[in-house]
């Protein structure tokens, strides 16, 4: 494609005239009866304005002409005018479309950010609350699904109300409400498995896998229904909807995830079983009696991993099938930006591996992963150094350090992270690692730092619930980004552990019902 030549800059001539009044350019001006409509009523350049009483122009006594003003000036000046007032309708309209834009592309980083809440500029109220009695709900897209009275119900997000409900649905377990939160605006369908004895929280004898499957549309319908294999033994729906499956055999476990859909097999693997005598220890207490367990399997699917066990056997997988772990030398972790932690059993040591399962980095300490994000945050991985923390670049490079006692991380941002330390909080540059402004939560009555058990980012701010039990101290504060100073707070009336931010929206889970506060 061809440059183009700059276009030179052209010289713009300006004509002041000085015999112009400022009141002229406000006043009105009358068209003459049958002039062209816009055209001024003023004689031409070269005739001179008749005298008063209709006398020529011979002038008065002094016999001077007086020489006709130029109706052009009038006209540049109100061009001048009019040229500099639509520039700034111009510029202040381009600022305020530019702002809502930056606007909607924050909002949309929010909600799918950990953390993330649009519109917490003010204490929330409660918009609308569902009884959820002793189900366990789940989310999908924007939906919140209870199962109970019989029928799965369908409410939506935004409004609470109701949307659909399926009677035939009501015993079964849909969806998962374990996985991140944040994920689940972005599925587009619900998994429900029915049949077998689904009414324990695990699988566990004298549970009976469940034998069919189904696959629903957000707006309720019915996509596909098939019976489970059974030869694939025990089933579990997975954050993205597909199924885990898992039999055990002479070898071991067999783990399958397949298709909710179709049952075509995504990976498969053999997890051998540990190499020990039968000492009991695969018997469990059952309502006060002892029960042989060696049969049974369990399933964990938390943050991004895929862990399954039984009596002396299991294994923690990724999302896409790699091994992370086998049997219990290790607890893996999923991380928000799809890397995971695996700390060993005694405590030694930490391994940061990749999406792949492939070590990154070996030998770390103690991972702190953000309450929240606001979806601009830089790559870093904190970690504790002694009491502090240090930021590490994804090369296990040492960014920068905060040698204070850290509780937690709060929030981190493209510019900053917020570590929870004493009194309160403290935001450190995430270049140069200098701290830029301290919150003292002492200050504002009640709770530290060490007692926050959620966070939010929002628009410039970050939320945080201070406390263990409402009632006794426990508040939520707004904190401003820019100065650290405190934007608002309130006592908290609600369990301080069951806030759930999803979709840029905030729900929390109080006994045996879920609120969203907005």
């Amino acid at each position: 494609m061809p440059f183009r030549r700059r276009e030179q800059p052209r010289e713009i001539a300006f004509e002041a005239v000085d015999d112009l009044d400022d009141d002229d350019l406000l006043a009105s001006r009358s068209l003459r009866p049958g002039a062209p409509s816009g055209r001024p009523d003023t004689p031409p350049d070269d005739v001179a304005p008749a005298a008063p009483g209709g006398a020529g122009t011979s002038g008065g006594d002094d016999g001077v002409v007086p020489v006709p003003r130029d109706p052009r000036a009038h006209r540049r000046r109100r061009l001048v005018v009019t040229g500099v007032a639509g520039t700034l309708v111009l510029v202040l309209g381009g600022l305020t479309a530019l702002d809502m834009v930056r606007a909607r592309q924050a909002d949309a980083l929010l909600r799918t950010a950990v953390g993330g809440v649009v519109g917490l500029t003010q204490p929330p109220d409660e918009a609308w609350s569902v009884d959820t009695g002793e189900a366990w709900p789940t989310l999908s897209g924007d939906l919140l699904l209870v199962p109970g009275d019989g029928a799965l119900v369908a409410h939506d997000l935004t409004s609470g109300e109701e949307v659909w409900r399926r009677a035939d649905l009501g015993r079964s377990r849909c969806g998962t409400f374990f996985a991140r939160a944040e994920g689940a605006e972005a599925l587009a369908t619900i998994t429900c498995l029915s049949g077998g004895s689904l009414e324990d929280v695990v699988p566990s004898h004298p549970t009976r896998p469940p034998t069919t499957v189904s696959v629903l549309g957000l707006d309720g319908r019915t996509l596909s229904e098939r019976a489970l294999d059974t030869s694939r033994g025990a089933a579990e729906v997975l954050a993205d909807g597909d199924l885990v499956r898992a039999v055990r055999d002479d070898q071991g476990l067999v783990v399958t995830v397949e298709d909710a859909r179709t049952g075509d097999v995504r990976w498969t693997h053999l997890v051998p079983a540990e190499d020990a005598e039968d000492d009991g220890t695969c018997e469990i207490d059952w309502d006060g009696t002892m029960v042989d367990d060696r049969e049974s399997v369990y399933f964990n699917n938390m943050a991004g991993t895929i862990s399954v066990w039984g009596c002396l056997v299991g294994a923690t997988f990724s999302p896409g099938g790699e091994v992370l772990s086998s049997g219990d030398d290790a607890y893996v972790v999923g991380l928000a930006d799809g890397r995971f932690t695996r700390t060993a059993s005694d405590g030694t040591g930490t391994d940061v591996l990749d999406a792949a399962g492939e070590v990154l980095l070996r030998g770390v300490s103690e991972v702190l992963e953000p309450l929240a994000t606001d979806g601009t945050a830089p790559p870093l991985l904190f970690v504790r150094s002694g009491s502090g923390l240090a930021a590490l670049a994804e090369d296990g490079r040492e960014v920068w350090a905060f040698p204070r006692y850290t509780a937690q991380v709060l929030l981190a941002t493209r510019d900053m992270t917020v570590v929870g330390t004493f009194p309160g909080a403290v935001a450190v540059d995430n270049v140069t690692g200098e701290e830029l402004w301290t919150w003292r939560a002492s200050e504002r009555g009640g709770s530290s730092s060490s007692d926050v058990s959620a966070a939010f980012a929002g628009h410039g701010s970050l939320t945080v619930v201070l406390g263990t039990q409402p009632g006794y101290g426990a508040r939520w504060s707004s904190i401003d980004l820019a100065d650290g100073s405190t934007r608002w707070e309130e006592p908290l009336t609600v369990e301080p552990y069951g806030f759930v931010a999803v979709g840029g929206r905030l729900l929390a889970v109080d006994g045996q019902r879920i609120l969203r506060l907005g």
